[in-house]
């Protein structure tokens, strides 16, 4: 009987099929469930295996839930940051297994098992589950051999050196591609489960091999480099890659390194060295919050360095300060647990273990074991280690942050010195406190996690966004784009947009309409399911996200949302992500909650209108001295002369703040004001750094600069306010200034209820800012507007003319000024002091349709609505002030589309302030001159907090 290939092919083809059905089975079910079986055997408990993820799944909605708000200072972070093993913890005692994917985790809490399986390399080798992982760094850390190759010069007076003898700069392409990975290959580890998922050439893979080679391309340049200058004699060997290229060659043929394990050593030197000592300082940073223990730190240095530079020698005697870090290591570990394998079957202790389960240290979980620390194990005491590691563990293996044994981190030395360094340099310079803004919340690579189950969230929802760079979100595109804007000057007829807010812009064009349609209703009248799709898209079209650093910020354009934001005050919370900002003002526009209703109540007295009717005299003081001297430049009747009106606006409403705030002049509280805007610039610098961790701890120049420019201002506010205080207990203090007013209703507060000196220094800080700020710009873009729009100018001078003829202005007239308070609301409308205001979501929230996750940001771009064509027509980019002659509430049809001083319970307390003394400034102004654009005006609004002409604001002013 013939046999047909046919036939042949096809069993062949079976047999080939049902093998690999088997071994998937065996892999997926079978050795699973018997593994399990074997470890209840032992009397272990454990959850149940759930098919191929195992506890991957519960693990991460525990983590995500656990995330999702943050925690007090003193809460315990385990919860937070080990949900999953913590409850296990609890539920099923000291020793317990999970579910890696179809590998059984026993967890061990028992110091004397942690000493067997870290002394025992060779029979619980390292875990090698996720092989992209390799992609970063594998190195001495991944290998279970080259035990003699490294030199014991690694963990002396050569660690406080540089790895490669290279700067930041230069090294900093590896650092990027690194983290790229580190986000790329946690990406992949959703999908670490399906079989052969790393050889799919999707565009994460591809982009990881891409990396991966060029950061191989960029260490053999810097190897073979090294051995070139080596084999010349013109190398240096005092650096971590000349040590160990001297020690590689010293090894006996065969038993040195090659090039690729000298080149994996270097990636590991680059990953583990950074990422290991910037989470030891930044916690040593947030937990100097305990302020005996920074002061004894820093009496520590001051005597063993004085102001001198610290050297290895000293930084060795620093005891208080290795007790403090080494606390800091034992609460926050850099990394929470340690995983190890088993390939064949094992003692440990009691226990019998098969052969392909994997072994957890739970450092974390151990570290805070009130059985083996205490009852005061969550609790910050660095005296625990004032005898020592060994008499504080009581010689149990009870505290490994750098592992413990033969493979113990060989860089723990480098680690603790590079601390001991900087942590000495800042306490030379600095003390440090908690910011109000800082928010606990530790997470395990924030970085990523976080903010991809963010853009999850929101993608489901509908929104649509830009994929999340990890680290920066959209700053580095936001910065370029900004730059690109303002390089260059636009027309006066241009929209403004582009240039002050070009990425907001940009987002509002591409993902605020679906591209290639044209979206009218008459189309799609005849078909019922493309109108729905149609208002889907008008109503979500124009809501989208963008990323400030790893927080997801949802733009909303809707005029009944950002009603809805605004009126609950307690859900949509002020933002605090960038604290450095709070040196220039704190004060009510940056507090929540209780203190914000508190500090509101106890303001409001000062700016009611009848109380700043009796200012108008200062500001008629002000704004007259001003005028006159613009009036001594224009000598004659009838001639003209050109003037940079903006440093005069400056002075002016700088000068009014003085009086109306603390009745001094300007010449008295000038310095404030330079050190305020002095303080403007170097936060704005800082902010494209705002995203690196601890950064604004640092001791940069700029740092430092704006630390004593800070400083400096408190000085300054503290005589103010302490000389004003002594003057009311004398009974000679004015009661009708703004600080004056705020002091009476602060001391009329029952006891417990009022402010302490340093929160009415930070309202001070906070009049002087944003008194000034705000009515400058509003100033300088009505000259400017007015003098490119001559019919309104004149319409305006008439009014002024018809109220007050030459008399001085006066309160009452002031508010007679209909054409005046349409030209302003129109400024407003076209050239807001602020381009957007921004507020946080701490829990889950419904806004509109949509359901928003808590860590999230809402932004409310002021100047994209305000010019809105949907909102404000087709004409919403000229200059009309006539849309105003009804009132406010006609112009916006009642919705709330107009909102440059914010709105609902939060609106500006300052508003009518600003507009009176506008208005003052403005009708003075007209009487006096009529102005008209220089040839030498080049319009550039620009933004440095608020919106300044980047040119200033050269004028011809006629005197009439």
């Amino acid at each position: 009987m013939e046999i047909s290939v046919a036939s042949v092919t096809i069993s062949v083809a079976v047999v080939v099929v049902s093998w690999w059905v088997w071994r998937t089975l065996q892999w997926v079910w079978f050795k699973p469930k018997m593994l399990e079986s074997y470890l209840r055997r032992q009397g272990l408990a454990g959850t149940h295996y759930t098919p191929l993820i195992g506890d991957l799944k519960r693990n991460v909605n525990m983590l995500t839930e656990a995330t999702s708000k943050p925690i007090k200072l003193t809460d315990d972070i385990t919860p937070r940051l080990l949900p999953h093993p913590f409850q296990m913890l609890k539920t099923h005692g000291r020793t317990f297994f999970t579910w890696l994917g179809p590998k059984p985790t026993i967890t061990i809490m028992e110091p004397e098992l942690i000493k067997e399986v870290f002394n025992k390399v060779y029979d619980y080798p390292k875990a090698q589950t996720f092989l992209l992982s390799s992609l970063i760094a594998t190195g001495i850390i991944n290998y279970d051999e080259y035990g003699t190759c490294v030199p014991p010069e690694l963990q002396r007076d050569v660690i406080s050196r540089t790895a490669f003898g290279s700067s930041y700069k230069e090294g900093q392409r590896i650092f990027e591609l690194q983290a790229e990975l580190v986000h790329l290959i946690l990406q992949a580890f959703w999908k670490v489960y399906i079989p052969g998922y790393r050889y799919l050439p999707t565009k994460g893979n591809r982009r990881m091999k891409t990396a991966a080679s060029e950061i191989q391309v960029i260490l053999r340049g810097i190897v073979n480099k090294r051995v070139r200058a080596r084999e010349a004699g013109k190398a240096p060997n005092d650096d971590l890659l000349g040590i160990l290229l001297e020690s590689n060659l010293g090894q006996a043929k065969g038993n040195g390194m090659s090039t690729e394990d000298v080149m994996e050593e270097c990636k590991l030197f680059y990953f583990a060295g950074q990422e290991t000592t910037s989470v030891l300082l930044v916690w040593t940073i947030v937990l100097a919050h305990h302020q005996d223990w920074q002061a004894r730190a820093r009496e520590e240095v001051k005597q063993v360095f004085g102001d001198k530079e610290p050297d290895t020698e000293g930084l060795n005697q620093l005891k208080v300060m290795t007790m403090i870090l080494y606390e800091v290591l034992r609460p926050y570990p850099p990394v929470t647990h340690l995983t190890r394998a088993i390939h064949k079957e094992m003692k440990l202790g009691d226990l019998t273990l098969p052969g392909g389960v994997h072994i957890s240290l739970p450092i974390m979980l151990v570290q805070r074991d009130t059985k083996l620390w205490g009852n005061d194990a969550a609790e910050f005491k660095p005296e625990r280690f004032k005898d020592g590691l060994s008499k504080a563990t009581k010689s149990q293996v009870s505290f490994f942050p750098f592992a413990w044994g033969p493979r113990i981190c060989i860089g723990q030395n480098f680690v603790m010195l590079e601390a001991k360094m900087a942590m000495a340099l800042i306490l030379q310079r600095f003390s440090i406190e908690l910011s109000p803004s800082y928010v606990h919340a530790p997470q395990t690579v924030w970085v990523w996690f976080k903010p991809k189950t963010l853009e999850r969230y929101l993608r489901r929802q509908g929104l649509a966004g830009t994929p999340y760079t990890p680290l920066v979100g959209d700053l580095k595109r936001n910065f370029s784009m900004l730059a690109e804007a303002r390089s260059k000057p636009i027309k006066l007829t241009d929209d403004i947009t582009p240039r002050v807010v070009p990425y907001p812009l940009q987002m509002l064009k591409t993902h605020g309409m679906v591209p290639g349609w044209h979206l009218d209703s008459s189309v799609f009248k005849t078909v019922k399911r493309f109108q729905l799709l149609y208002l889907y898209v008008v109503e979500t079209g124009r809501t989208f996200y963008t990323w400030l650093g790893p927080i997801p910020t949802i733009n909303i354009m809707d005029p009944e949302q950002i009603k809805e934001v605004f009126n609950k005050v307690y859900d949509f919370q002020k933002v605090h992500t960038f604290p450095l900002a709070r040196l220039i003002a704190a004060g009510l526009v940056s507090y929540d909650g209780d203190k914000w209703a508190k500090h509101r109540r106890i303001i409001n007295p000062a700016f009611h209108l009848e109380k700043i009717k009796n200012m108008v005299p200062a500001f008629h003081q002000s704004c007259s001295e001003i005028v006159g001297e613009w009036d001594k430049l224009v000598s004659d009747k009838e001639s003209s002369c050109e003037v940079d009106v903006w440093p005069g606006l400056v002075s002016m409403t700088a000068d009014v703040i003085s009086r109306t705030a603390f009745g001094s002049s300007y010449v008295e509280g000038q310095r404030i004001f330079e050190l305020q805007a002095e303080l403007a610039q170097l936060i704005i610098q800082a902010f494209q750094k705002a995203f690196i961790p601890g950064y604004h701890y640092l001791p940069t120049k700029g740092n430092r600069r704006m630390k004593a420019a800070a400083r400096e201002i408190q000085v300054i506010l503290r005589g103010i306010v302490n000389k004003r205080l002594r003057a009311r207990e004398a009974g000679e203090a004015p009661s009708d200034d703004l600080l004056g007013i705020l002091l009476e209703s602060n001391l009329g507060q029952t006891e417990g209820n009022g402010m302490s000196t340093e929160d009415v220094m930070e309202e001070c800080k906070l009049f002087y800012f944003a008194g000034q700020e705000t009515t400058t710009v509003l100033l300088v873009w009505t000259m400017v507007l007015l003098s490119q729009h001559q019919d309104w100018q004149a319409r305006a001078r008439e009014e002024v003319k018809q109220v007050f003829g030459d008399k001085e202005p006066d309160t009452e007239g002031l508010n007679q000024l209909k054409v005046m308070t349409m030209i302003l609301y129109e400024v407003l409308r076209l050239y807001p002091p602020v381009s957007q205001l921004t507020r946080a979501i701490h829990k889950e929230m419904k806004l509109g349709d949509l359901t928003l996750p808590g860590g999230v940001h809402i932004s409310l771009p002021i100047m994209l609505v305000q010019r809105d064509t949907e909102l404000w027509g087709k004409d919403a980019a000229e200059f009309k002030p006539e849309r105003f002659k009804d009132g406010l509430s006609k112009a916006t049809k009642s919705q709330v589309s107009f909102f440059p001083f914010a709105w609902g319970q939060r609106i500006c307390i300052g508003q009518n302030f600003a507009l009176l003394e506008a208005k003052m400034a403005m009708a003075l102004i007209l009487q006096k001159f009529s102005f008209e654009l220089s040839p030498s005006y080049v319009h550039a609004p620009d933004t440095v907090f608020t919106i300044h002409p980047q040119f200033g604001a050269p004028l011809i002013l006629h005197k009439l």
